[in-house]
């Protein structure tokens, strides 16, 4: 099992292309998978759909709905490469029925709350440099994922060269599925990256009076963490964390809600839905689905603008029952 997961792993990153988040998760399922057949004495290449199906009813003591798909579909993944490889005809996993998966509604955020999320002005970062260059730095993060529409591990990775200010444009490297694409940037978030490049030099700067004995080398990295290297997932995270509280928004959301608000926000201007899905880097349709969101007024706005449709509030109301009338509701 060990040589058949090394391969698996290899399959992951290489063929599949997955993010590094997924191979972990998929990774620790199979882990899972093979704590289970070792328990039974089972080979992992001499199972059949009834294992399968023994091992997801485990799961179901333990684990969520989600999760319980995902370890089915880890599964899948794993004997349909043991197909294509000839080890064995056909995949136990395929025909064994997963659980229904509950459709959750991506939390996003209003215009107004990005409005107030993205007001820097009383929203002084906590980081170990001087507040007014982590507070710079921090502008153009938050401005750039709304802007931009990026996942947070592609704000992580940006390079200074990925930037083509001129052009208000951004370059994002290795998505999801390996794929390039070019997404645009607004004025605001061209602004705050020019201010933070303005100050970049001075951030590496004090960061190497900070460690005189390793001064930190002038990588690529756009973003830059105390030390000077390239700024973490995790401390992006934090960042969007503090100037959530700061601004007295819901604990709920995450940077992920930019990234939902971008799409929502297009949609309701009237974006098309295929030109959102190219500006995210979905491959499917179907996944763009789920980061859109119109309010009820939005809705409402628009249907106002037709010119046969009036404001339904404008409509007088039918009269009571009782009064001689029928009531046909």
């Amino acid at each position: 099992m060990r040589e058949l997961s090394a391969e698996f792993e290899n399959h992951l990153i290489s063929t599949k292309a997955c993010s590094p988040h997924t191979v972990r998760a998929y990774l620790g399922d199979l882990r899972l998978w093979a704590a289970f057949l070792e328990k039974r004495g089972l080979a992992p290449l001499k199972v059949g759909r009834h294992d399968v199906r023994a091992f997801i009813l485990l799961l179901r003591t333990t684990r969520a709905n989600v999760s319980i798909a995902r370890a089915l579909s880890t599964l899948r993944t794993f004997y349909d490469l043991q197909v294509d490889e000839g080890r064995l005809t056909s995949n136990p996993a395929k025909s064994v029925a997963g659980p229904k998966r509950p459709k959750k509604t991506a939390p996003f955020m209003t215009e107004l709350e990005v409005v107030e999320l993205l007001d820097g002005s009383s929203a002084p970062s906590d980081a170990p440099a001087p507040a007014e260059l982590a507070a710079e730095r921090d502008q153009a993060i938050l401005e750039l994922a709304y802007s931009s529409g990026l996942r947070v591990s592609e704000l992580a990775a940006l390079d200074l060269s990925d930037l083509d200010l001129r052009r208000g444009q951004v370059l994002v490297r290795g998505g999801k599925g390996g794929k390039d694409r070019l997404t645009p940037l607004g004025r605001p978030a061209a602004e705050a990256l020019r201010r933070w490049l303005d100050r970049r030099g001075a951030w590496l700067g004090r960061a190497a009076g900070a460690r005189p004995a390793k001064p930190p080398e002038p990588g690529p990295a756009l973003f830059l963490g105390r030390r000077g290297g390239r700024l973490c997932d995790r401390e992006i995270r934090r960042i969007f964390d503090r100037r959530l509280a700061q601004a007295g928004l819901d604990g709920r959301f995450s940077p992920h809600s930019l990234r939902h608000s971008f799409a929502t926000h297009l949609l309701s201007a009237g974006a098309d839905l295929r030109a959102i899905q190219e500006l995210l880097g979905h491959a499917r349709l179907t996944a763009t689905e789920r980061y859109t969101h119109v309010d009820l007024e939005a809705l409402r706005r628009a249907y106002r603008a037709l010119p046969q449709n009036g404001d339904v509030r404008d409509v007088p109301a039918p009269p009571p029952a009782g009064d001689g009338q029928k009531d046909e509701s």
